[in-house]
């Protein structure tokens, strides 16, 4: 004889949502568990030394075959953003970086392509190189370089920031760096590096530079504060500036009624005077806006 149910109509609906919410949260964990399953096997497959530091690049291609799907269930599996640690900026605007970074807080973070945030970073040009890292579970760290300026470069009537390597950075005002050497010229920003080190031979001298303007894509000319020319040659410029500045500490050459001193063909040198003997009054070199 078949075992009769005491249970009631209400008891019995009780138990069928209870088994179905049973269910569902049982779904709900085991869901994040595979989540995490796959995480781990993806790290491990890829070579990684550790689970919470991966850096940039070594599971991209991994990303590629994450569905929506799954990137949904490691988010709330925990692998969403929840910090982001910028280090090294002193200049670059914080609006570039943003832009470039292009993250925001709860986004999965197996869903970013740290190379592609990485070129973004490096597309600013006042930032020479980025390394991007993502700490897992939460976290991105990202830390640039930014391009040093080493001289002013004067083009089209504008003043714009140049590094070492000769790329162009950021418009500047006329009284901002205005302890940087101003240069003129097409090409001077490339050759700018070789002319500093040249220039570097006699600190106080330098001190006495207004600008340098790049002649014909060759050579240079020299302005000093008070107003004379210095005609380098094309051909072995540090040795015609270091022979003028033992000229000038012998003669006081910067001092006399000189107008300027032509050393372009090396083995004559031309110094063209002043009419009268009125010794030439400092001027102030525009630096055009």
């Amino acid at each position: 004889m078949a075992k009769k149910d005491k249970l009631t109509k209400r008891q019995r609906e009780s138990k069928k949502i209870n088994r179905k919410r049973a269910i569902r949260q049982w779904w709900q964990v085991t869901s994040r568990r595979c989540s995490i399953i796959m995480v781990l096997l993806a790290i491990i497959s890829g070579g990684f030394g550790g689970f919470w530091s991966v850096k940039s690049g070594k599971v991209e291609q991994f990303y590629a075959f994450l569905s929506n799907n799954i990137l949904s269930q490691t988010e709330k599996a925990g692998f969403r953003v929840e910090d982001i640690y910028l280090e090294g900026r002193k200049f670059t605007s914080l609006d570039d970086v943003g832009t470039a970074v292009n993250v925001k807080i709860g986004d999965p973070i197996l869903g970013i392509s740290l190379e592609q945030m990485r070129l973004r970073l490096q597309a600013i040009p006042r930032i020479k190189s980025a390394e991007v890292e993502r700490v897992l579970p939460n976290q991105i760290h990202v830390k640039i370089f930014e391009r040093q300026p080493i001289a002013l470069w004067q083009n089209d009537g504008k003043l714009r920031l140049i590094d070492n390597d000769g790329i162009a950075m950021e418009y500047v005002k006329p009284y901002e760096y205005k302890d940087l050497l101003l240069i003129i010229g097409e090409d001077a920003p490339e050759h700018a590096s070789d002319l500093l080190k040249i220039l570097a031979f006699d600190p106080q001298m330098y001190k006495n530079i207004a600008s340098a303007s790049r002649i014909g894509e060759r050579r240079w000319n020299i302005t000093f504060k008070n107003g004379i020319e210095l005609k380098l040659p094309e051909k072995e410029p540090e040795q015609a500036w270091q022979h003028f500045v033992k000229m000038d500490k012998e003669n006081s050459l910067l001092q006399k009624a000189i107008k300027s001193v032509d050393m372009r063909l090396g083995d004559r040198i031309f110094i063209k005077t002043i009419p009268s003997e009125v010794k030439p009054e400092s001027k102030k070199i525009q630096r055009d806006t």
